[in-house]
């Protein structure tokens, strides 16, 4: 899920006026991989590569 939204549609997001929207959706799917992992549904990998695109995202949200 967090591979489908790029830094440059966050971007044009927050342009359009959806910074909020976007910074729910992000503290969602971060809940969520937080609860995979703590209930072992996910290797170390998945774990990493999710936590590398949502800062991604929130980098791309703060500019």
């Amino acid at each position: 899920m967090v591979s489908a939204l790029m830094p440059d549609d966050v971007r044009q997001l927050k342009a359009a006026g959806y910074g909020d929207e976007v910074n729910a959706l992000l503290g969602v799917w971060a809940a969520m991989a937080i609860h995979w992992r703590r209930a072992d549904m996910s290797d170390s990998q998945v774990w990493a590569d999710v936590q590398i695109k949502l800062n991604e995202l929130r980098t791309a949200l703060r500019e």
